[in-house]
C-alpha cells in the first residue's frame, strides 16, 4: 500500500464507473466449451438442516491422467452464469484454449437455506452463518464433504499443491473466501475477495489483526474493493479491505490490492476477473518494488503557542501520587492555575496524559502558553490543566519518562479503570486545594498515541464526567484491543461527547496495526454514528509536532459554545 493513503471518507463524491465484462468474457467462435453440470446438496453434516444448489465446471481439455487446478466459488450461482457479472465459464474456457491458465475446475457453491417449517412458508437464509462466521466451518465443509464426493462422482482430479487451488468470493463470499483460506491452507493457496466484508457483520473485521500477529501462511491474496462500497452499522467496507491489505502487505504476503470506484457491486470485480484467474496461478513474484519516500510536512507553531506580551501567566507546580487503583504505582504530575483563576468560582478542567510531554515551552505542544493565550482572549473558559505521568513500580522514575513501566496498562487497557484512577483518585487530590467543576460540560482530556486512545477510552466509559476529548496519533490499533472501537462505535447509542482525532500518513504500521488506517476507521465510525467530532489528517509521522501545532484551533473547537446552554 502507498504512503500516500487515500482519504475514504470523501469516497461517496467519486463517480461510479461502468464496469462491463470484457473480451475474455465473451463467447468465442473455435473455442471448446466446458461441461457445467448442476448438483443438489440436501444432506449437509457441517450446517445441518440445509440444502443448497452446486454447479461443477469441467473444462473440454480435462484429462483425468493429468491432475487440474481447481477454483471454488461461493455465491455460485452468480459466478456460473452465461450473463453474469463475472461468466466463469466463459472466462476459463477462453483462458484454457489461449494457454493462460492451467487446466483449472470449478466448483460453484451457493450458501445453504433451511427449508420452511410448514408448507408455504419461505426459507431461511443461512448465508450470514455460513459467510460470516470467523470459523473453519465452512472450509471443513467444502474441503471434507462436499470435494470428495463431487470428485469421486466425476472422476476429478486435482494437484496436491495448495497453490493450484484457489477460492473466490463476493462481499460475504469474499471474507468467506479468505476465511477458508486462512483456517485451511493445506488445501488452498489463493484467494480472490472481491468487496469483501471484512466488518463487524459476525466479527470480519478483526482480520487486519489476526495477520499481523499471527505466522505467515503461504498464502496468494488478490483483494478487490470500490472506494464507494458501504458504510454501515457492520463497517466501512473500503476502509476495512485497506486495512487487510496493509496488514498482508506488512507480514510479507504476496498479495494483490485492485482498487475501482464502484459501490457494493460484483461488476468491478467480474470485469477484471480474467487477470485475477491468472494472477492467481502464476508464479510468485517477489519484485523489490521502489518505494517514493515520504512526504513529510514541517509544522510550525503559530502566535497562539507563543508567548505574548500582556498576556498574565499562569503558575505550574509538580506533585508526587501513590495510586491505589493502580497498586505499587508512583507518578508525577502536574497542576497549571491560570492568572484568571478565582476560588469562589469552579474552574474547568483539562487532563493530559503523558503531562510530561506538553508542558516544555519550546515544546512541541506548549499547553501552558496556549492556555494563557486563549484564556486571556475569552477563545477558551479559565481551566485548569492537570498534567499526569503513567504510573511507575520502582523507587525511581525513569529518565524517559515515556517509558514508565505501568504506561501500557494504564493506557492501551480497555475499560474504566483509568477513568477511576482520575475521578476516585486523582482530581480529588487536585480539588483539595483547588475548586474544580465537576460538570462534563467543564471537563476535557488529551493525549497523544496510547495516551490518545485512553484519553477516548475515559470520555467512552465515563461520558457523565468528561464531555471533550483530543486524541493526537491515537493508538487505536490491537496493542491491548483498542482496534475494536470503530465496531463498537457504529453498535452502540451516540454519546454525548466531542471528539478532535489528529492523525498521520507516515504514522506507525507494526505487529499491533496501522495508526493511519485505524483513525481513519474512528472518524468514518464517528461520522456514521452522528458524533460531534473533528478529523484533521496530515503527514506527519509518530510524533506531537502535527498535534502540537493544532493545539489552539482544536482547543478553540472543543470549547466552542460552552456555557451557552446553562
Amino acid at each position: 500500500m502507498r504512503t500516500t493513503l487515500f482519504l475514504f471518507l470523501t469516497c461517496g463524491l467519486l463517480a461510479a464507473a461502468d464496469y462491463r465484462p470484457g473480451p475474455d468474457a465473451q463467447r468465442r467462435d473455435g473455442v471448446p466449451r466446458g461441461k457445467v453440470i448442476l448438483g443438489a446438496w440436501n444432506d449437509c453434516k457441517a450446517f445441518p438442516g440445509t440444502t443448497r444448489s452446486y454447479w461443477v465446471y469441467i473444462p473440454a481439455q480435462y484429462d483425468p491422467k493429468r491432475p487440474a487446478n481447481l477454483m471454488v466459488f461461493q455465491d455460485g450461482g452468480g459466478f456460473v452464469r452465461e450473463n453474469g457479472h463475472t461468466r466463469v465459464p466463459t472466462v476459463f474456457d477462453n483462458l484454457i484454449h489461449r494457454k493462460e491458465l492451467p487446466v483449472t475446475i470449478g466448483l460453484f457453491v451457493n450458501p445453504g437455506s433451511v427449508p420452511g417449517a410448514e408448507p408455504g412458508n419461505q426459507p431461511r437464509r443461512n448465508r450470514a452463518f455460513e459467510y460470516d462466521t470467523v470459523s473453519a466451518d465452512n472450509a471443513n465443509f467444502i474441503i471434507d464433504e462436499l470435494w470428495p464426493v463431487v470428485a469421486k462422482e466425476h472422476n476429478l482430479v486435482i494437484a496436491k499443491d495448495p497453490r493450484t487451488r484457489a477460492i473466490c468470493g463476493n462481499s460475504s463470499g469474499g471474507i468467506a473466501a479468505f476465511t477458508a483460506a486462512w483456517h485451511r491452507p493445506d488445501f488452498f493457496g489463493g484467494v480472490i475477495s472481491h468487496i469483501g466484508s471484512f466488518t463487524n457483520i459476525r466479527g470480519g473485521y478483526v482480520y487486519p489483526a489476526l495477520i499481523r500477529k499471527t505466522k505467515k501462511k503461504n498464502l496468494r491474496v488478490l483483494l478487490q474493493e470500490g472506494r464507494r462500497d458501504l458504510d454501515n452499522l457492520h463497517g466501512h467496507w473500503p476502509l476495512s479491505n485497506a486495512e487487510v491489505s496493509a496488514a498482508l502487505k506488512y507480514k510479507g504476503y504476496e498479495h494483490k490490492m485492485v482498487w475501482g470506484d464502484d459501490g457494493h457491486s460484483g461488476r468491478h470485480g467480474g470485469s477484471i476477473f480474467p487477470e485475477s484467474a491468472k494472477w492467481i496461478f502464476t508464479a510468485p513474484d517477489f519484485k523489490n518494488e521502489e518505494k517514493a519516500k515520504p512526504k513529510i510536512a514541517e509544522y510550525k507553531h503559530k502566535k497562539d503557542s507563543e508567548r505574548q506580551e500582556g498576556v498574565p501567566r499562569g503558575k505550574v507546580t509538580t506533585h508526587i501520587f501513590e495510586s491505589q487503583i493502580f497498586k505499587g504505582t508512583r507518578r508525577e504530575y502536574s497542576v497549571y492555575v491560570p492568572a484568571q483563576y478565582r476560588p469562589e468560582q469552579a474552574a474547568c478542567v483539562m487532563v493530559f496524559q503523558d503531562g510530561h510531554a506538553y508542558l516544555k515551552e519550546d515544546g512541541d505542544v506548549r499547553v501552558p502558553i496556549v492556555f494563557d493565550n486563549l484564556i486571556h482572549k475569552g477563545e477558551m473558559p479559565v481551566t485548569i490543566g492537570i498534567f499526569v505521568n503513567p504510573g511507575h513500580r520502582g523507587d525511581a522514575f525513569p529518565e524517559n519518562r515515556w517509558r514508565a513501566n505501568n504506561r501500557s496498562y494504564e493506557y492501551d487497557s480497555l475499560g474504566d479503570e483509568y477513568a477511576r484512577f482520575l475521578l476516585e483518585e486523582l482530581l480529588p487530590a487536585v480539588s483539595e486545594k483547588y475548586n474544580l467543576s465537576y460538570k462534563a460540560a467543564d471537563r476535557a482530556i488529551c493525549g497523544a498515541s496510547s495516551g490518545g486512545i485512553c484519553a477516548f477510552t475515559a470520555a467512552w466509559e465515563r461520558p457523565d464526567a468528561f464531555s471533550k476529548v483530543y486524541s493526537m496519533i491515537g493508538s487505536f490499533t490491537n496493542i491491548r484491543g483498542g482496534h475494536v472501537y470503530p465496531s463498537w462505535i457504529r453498535k452502540t447509542a451516540k454519546k454525548p461527547v466531542k471528539v478532535f482525532l489528529q492523525g498521520g500518513r507516515n504514522d506507525l504500521d507494526n505487529d499491533h496495526g496501522h495508526w493511519p488506517l485505524a483513525n481513519e476507521q474512528m472518524a468514518a465510525a464517528l461520522n456514521f454514528m452522528g458524533w460531534d467530532h473533528k478529523f484533521v489528517y496530515g503527514d506527519g509521522k509518530h510524533n506531537l509536532q502535527h498535534g502540537g501545532v493544532l493545539l489552539p484551533d482544536a482547543l478553540r473547537w472543543l470549547w466552542a459554545g460552552h456555557g451557552e446552554k446553562e
